[in-house]
C-alpha cells in the first residue's frame, strides 16, 4: 500500500528521500566542491519503518514547494524530525551541498529559521523577511493581532522604534538576535503576551516596564486618561489625584506627564503589582510627584492624616464578570492576574466598594472617573445615583460603540 511518504514524485506530493553519502563524498563537499547529481546516485525511496543506514542528513520536502516557498512555511519539528544531524551542527555541508540547488536553499531555511545558527550561512534574514516570516507564523497560530505582535517583538529585540523597522528593511539581523527572537515567537505562538515577553508596553506613548504581576494596559484605557486629563486641565493649579488599582502606574504615571502641576497617590493591594510601578516612576523621575501606597482601595488612606480630599478619584478596577471570565482568551486567563480582572458573580464588587466611599475623599465639584465593561453603563450608574452625591453622571463609549467610561461629578456645595 502507497503511504504519505511514498507517493509518485509527479503528484506533486509529499516525499522522502535518503541520501547516503561514502567518506570521499563527504570530503568533497568539506572541500567546497559540490556536485549534487552524482551523490544523488544512491537515492532510494523509503518504507515508513526502514530504518536508515546512518546518512549525514535526511530531508522532507512538499514538489511544489520550489514554486511558492512563501505559502509553505514549514515547522521546526519538522526540521528535527528530518534532519537531526542538522541539529547536531552538520552545517557544513548543508550548506555547501545547496549553494548548487536554490530550491532545496528555500526548504532548509525554512525548516532551520528556529535554528537561525544553522542558517545564516546560507541567507541574509533582513527585517522585511523576518516581519513577513513571523506574521505570516503567528497568523497560522491563530494568534490575535500579528502583524502587530511581529512588529513589537522584532522592535523589542532590536531596540528600534517600530516604524523605523520600515526605514530599515535591508538591515540584517545578527545571529545574536535571531536567536533570542526565535524563543520569543515561539512562546508568542502559545499566547503567551507579547507585553510579558519583552517585560515592556506602550501606553499613551509612554513606555512602561510590565510584568505577570500586573495587568498589560488596554489601548481603551487610554480614554479614561485622556478624559481625566483634559478634566484636570479645567482645574487650578496644584490638583490632587487618586489613582486606585493602579497595577504598573501607567495611568497615574500619563496623568503626572501631561499635567504638570499634580500630585497623585496611587493605591493596589499588589505589592509586586507596586514594585513593578516603582521602576516605571524612576524611570519618569516622578517619586516626588506619585505616592505609592499598599491595600485595597481607599483602605491606605487615612483621612486629614495622608490627604485631605481629591479633585479627582480614577479607577480603572477589576470588572470581570464569572460568566465573563470563562470565556475570555487563553493569553488572558494563563498569563494575566486573576486579581486584576475578576470582579465577583456580576463583575460590580469593586464599584459597590468605591461608590460607598468616594464621597468621604472627593472635594466638592470633583469628579469620579472609572473604566467599565461593554455592559455596565446602566448597573455603575444605578450604584452612584444610589449615593445621592453626585450632580451628573456621564456614560462613554469606546470606538467599538461599548460602554467604557463613566464619570460623575460631585455636588458644588
Amino acid at each position: 500500500m502507497t503511504t504519505k511518504f511514498q507517493t509518485n514524485l509527479s503528484r506533486r506530493s509529499l516525499w522522502r528521500r535518503r541520501i547516503t553519502y561514502t567518506s570521499a563524498q563527504k570530503e568533497s563537499i568539506m572541500q567546497n566542491k559540490p556536485n549534487f547529481p552524482q551523490f544523488c546516485a544512491k537515492n532510494s525511496y523509503l518504507e515508513e519503518k526502514q530504518t536508515h543506514s546512518n546518512p549525514i542528513f535526511r530531508v522532507f520536502f512538499l514538489t511544489h514547494f520550489a514554486h511558492s516557498p512563501q505559502s509553505n512555511p514549514i515547522c521546526s519539528e519538522l526540521a528535527c524530525t528530518a534532519c537531526p544531524e542538522l541539529v547536531k551542527g552538520n552545517i557544513i555541508e548543508v550548506s555547501n551541498l545547496f549553494k548548487t540547488t536554490p530550491a532545496f536553499c528555500e526548504l532548509f531555511l525554512f525548516l532551520t529559521f528556529p535554528y537561525p545558527g544553522y542558517n545564516l550561512a546560507m541567507q541574509k534574514w533582513t527585517i522585511q523577511k523576518l516581519l513577513n516570516w513571523i506574521t505570516e507564523y503567528l497568523t497560522k497560530k491563530r494568534i490575535d493581532s500579528p502583524r502587530l505582535s511581529a512588529e513589537i517583538l522584532l522592535s523589542g529585540v532590536l531596540s528600534m522604534q517600530r516604524i523605523d523597522l520600515y526605514t530599515q528593511f535591508d538591515k540584517q539581523v545578527s545571529q545574536e538576535h535571531l536567536q533570542r527572537l526565535h524563543d520569543l515567537v515561539k512562546r508568542a505562538a502559545q499566547n503567551e503576551p507579547v507585553a510579558y515577553l519583552l517585560g515592556k508596553t506602550e501606553f499613551y506613548s509612554l513606555q512602561f516596564n510590565i510584568t505577570p504581576d500586573c495587568m498589560v494596559p488596554r489601548p481603551e484605557t487610554e480614554l479614561l486618561t485622556e478624559r481625566a486629563i483634559e478634566f484636570l486641565r479645567t482645574r487650578p493649579e496644584k490638583q490632587l489625584i487618586c489613582d486606585l488599582c493602579t497595577g504598573s502606574g501607567c495611568i497615574a504615571i500619563a496623568i503626572a506627564v501631561n499635567c504638570p502641576h499634580a500630585r497623585l497617590i496611587a493605591t493596589d493591594i499588589c505589592d509586586a503589582a507596586l514594585s513593578v510601578a516603582a521602576k516605571n516612576l524612576e524611570k519618569y523621575h516622578l517619586k516626588e510627584r506619585i505616592k505609592l501606597l499598599c491595600g485595597d482601595l481607599f483602605d491606605p488612606l487615612v483621612p486629614h492624616l495622608d490627604v485631605e480630599k481629591f479633585d479627582l478619584i480614577v479607577c480603572n478596577p477589576p470588572y470581570v464578570s464569572a460568566a465573563e471570565f470563562e470565556n475570555l482568551a487563553q493569553n488572558i486567563t494563563d498569563y494575566e492576574p486573576k486579581l486584576a480582572l475578576f470582579a465577583g458573580v456580576d463583575g460590580l464588587d469593586t464599584y459597590r466598594r468605591i461608590c460607598e466611599k468616594a464621597d468621604a475623599f472627593l472635594k466638592p465639584d470633583a469628579a469620579l472617573m472609572m473604566e467599565i465593561g461593554y455592559s455596565q453603563g446602566h448597573p455603575v450608574r444605578q450604584l452612584l445615583e444610589q449615593t445621592g452625591c453626585f450632580d451628573e453622571i456621564k456614560i462613554e463609549k469606546d470606538a467599538q460603540n461599548n460602554d467604557r467610561i463613566i464619570t460623575a461629578k460631585k455636588h458644588k456645595h
